[in-house]
């Protein structure tokens, strides 16, 4: 018995080393980018650091296959599950409406389109058990740093990209839309997963700081469930939290998740661990 179970512990690692090397061979522009990420953020984050932290800190492996890999499946995956939630609600279309508002109203609209779709998507990942089986592969991050960012389930993603995508699709606005969106999700995910203490006085409630999302995955019972989306929606919807002056220390979560394992992470969803209620 312990003897298979090692041959699948071999497997599993081989099949993980299989899918960083083709992650490389097929996204080589993609490793440059991650390269260069590391050189800012490697200087930033021991100049403003937050907290003392390894730079190789365990899982950073793990995180590094994630975010090599994982965008191009959760674009896909994400796009996908808009298109076949619009198509129902096509007839609804009256016209182009993208085309039709002056460019103003149009940004305005589709900015408040992404930031609402994007809290709900995010916050029902966290209410809905059957999406908090992929949301908690994210939340087993235990040290925050930029790379962090990268650790999601491509469908936890998918689902949460659909929320803001699919009623886009709806009212016409294009492909030059989703590409600026993706641009911006990406830069704000790396910058608010860092271990840097960057402020922006006046700001606090409007930027997305590390202190503010690092509040989101805390293990402190007094964060719990906050700081969805933007802080100006949190605050709305009363999901906000965020004491001046004091940062979260400890994160994790009590799920079983697999740390050390990109391809254990992947199927993690879909295990009996992950469907067992947690105390």
């Amino acid at each position: 018995m312990q003897g298979e179970h090692d041959r699948a512990g071999v497997l599993i690692g081989l099949l993980g080393v299989a899918v960083l090397i083709g992650g490389v061979a097929l996204r080589g522009p993609a490793v440059i980018g991650v390269g260069l990420l590391f050189l800012v953020f490697l200087p930033i984050e021991k100049l403003f650091a937050l907290r003392p932290q390894k730079v190789f800190r365990r899982g950073w492996l793990t995180d590094f296959t994630h975010i090599l890999v994982n965008n191009t499946l959760s674009t896909i995956a994400g796009i996908a599950l808009a298109v076949a939630m619009a198509i129902p609600l096509l007839w609804l279309r009256p016209f182009d409406l993208e085309g039709q508002l002056p460019v103003e109203a149009s940004v305005t609209l589709a900015a408040v389109i992404v930031l609402l779709g994007s809290y709900w998507g995010h916050r029902l990942s966290h209410t809905v058990p059957l999406l908090w089986r992929f949301h908690a592969v994210h939340h087993s991050i235990e040290d925050m740093d930029w790379l962090a960012s990268g650790r999601l389930h491509p469908l936890d993603q998918a689902f949460t990209q659909a929320c803001f995508l699919t009623p886009l699709i709806v009212l016409g606005y294009g492909g030059g839309v989703f590409g600026g969106v993706a641009v911006f999700f990406t830069a704000l995910a790396i910058f608010q997963h860092s271990n840097t203490r960057l402020r922006f006085p006046g700001l606090r409630w409007v930027v997305n700081t590390p202190q503010w999302h690092h509040w989101h995955h805390s293990s402190h019972e007094e964060a719990r469930d906050k700081n969805f989306g933007v802080p100006v929606v949190d605050r709305i919807f009363g999901t906000a939290y965020m004491p001046k002056g004091v940062y979260a220390t400890e994160f994790g979560i009590p799920d079983p998740v697999p740390v050390t394992s990109y391809v254990r992470q992947m199927a993690y969803p879909f295990t009996k661990a992950a469907r067992a209620p947690v105390a």
